[in-house]
């Protein structure tokens, strides 16, 4: 019995150096680039597939061009968008990894359409328009109507989503381009303030939503009649005062807002 426990003793003994458990497991070699392979005409070869990952990241942020939707210009005219672009590291990464030696490989790109191309602008359907005249012409003045109109133009409303005024147009200050010009202080008084003129591009767009009939939300008159649009027909805006719509229809709303002919006009478009 005893000799039989010594012997298989000496055989697990021979197993396990058989098994080579003291010898480190040989670390597989990194896939390289065949020698002489070029990327867009850099030399990357022998390079491993990690370093050139880092190559591709870089070559991504250099080459990405950001695609631009058509829009309404200022005087309310369709102007073309454009195509963007984007590496596609993955194919690229596939083809300098099979690549021969010596040969030569190209970036591969893939495009990035607009969100809206002029298509889709000029088949837009019109819901509503209102058009309100520019009886005070002070430069100053007409400066602040064309700026908030252009902060307006091309908005797109999302059906069931509010639009805010104020925070589409933001604070008039000096910084941002805006003007003194004539407005109401609060007693009804003329004076002169920063950003005179934007409660005549908020009165017109409003008037453009009701005659599309879509939901207001909020919306505040001044403290005087105003000469641009017809008694009750006006909305105010300023810190603490916004006017609010909300797109009650079941497609989206685009704004297209512009100045021609000493006249300011608001079109409301359905998109898509």
């Amino acid at each position: 019995m005893k000799r039989i426990f010594v012997i298989a003793l000496l055989l697990s003994a021979v197993t396990l150096v058989g098994c080579g458990l003291n010898r480190p497991a040989p670390k597989p070699e990194a896939v390289r680039v065949s020698e002489g392979v070029t990327l867009d005409g850099r030399n990357i070869g022998y390079l491993s597939a990690g370093e050139v990952e880092a190559i591709l990241n870089q070559i991504a942020a250099e080459q990405y061009v950001t695609p631009i939707s058509a829009c309404f210009d200022e005087k309310g005219v369709v102007v073309d968008g454009r195509t963007g672009r984007r590496l596609n590291a993955a194919a690229t990464m596939t083809q300098v990894m099979a690549s021969p030696p010596n040969s030569h490989v190209s970036s591969v790109y893939q495009d990035i359409f607009p969100a809206i191309n002029a298509d889709v602008l000029k088949k837009a359907r019109k819901v509503s328009s209102y058009t309100t005249p520019i009886v005070n012409d002070h430069p100053d003045r007409i400066h602040n109507i064309k700026l908030t109109a252009k902060l307006i133009n091309n908005s797109i409303l999302e059906p069931g989503s509010e639009f805010s005024f104020n925070s589409i147009t933001g604070e008039p200050t000096a910084d941002r381009g805006f003007r003194k010009a004539t407005i109401f202080a609060a007693d009804g008084r003329h004076e002169q303030g920063i950003g005179g003129g934007m409660c005549q591009v908020s009165s017109t767009l409003y008037n453009a939503v009701l005659e599309a009939k879509l939901t207001v939300t909020e919306r505040h008159p001044h403290s005087q009649p105003v000469n641009y649009v017809p008694v009750n027909r006006d909305a105010t805006t300023y810190t603490d005062k916004d006017f609010r719509f909300i797109n009650s229809t079941r497609r989206p709303i685009m704004i297209r807002s512009f100045v021609a002919e000493k006249q300011l006009r608001v079109d409301l478009l359905t998109i898509g």
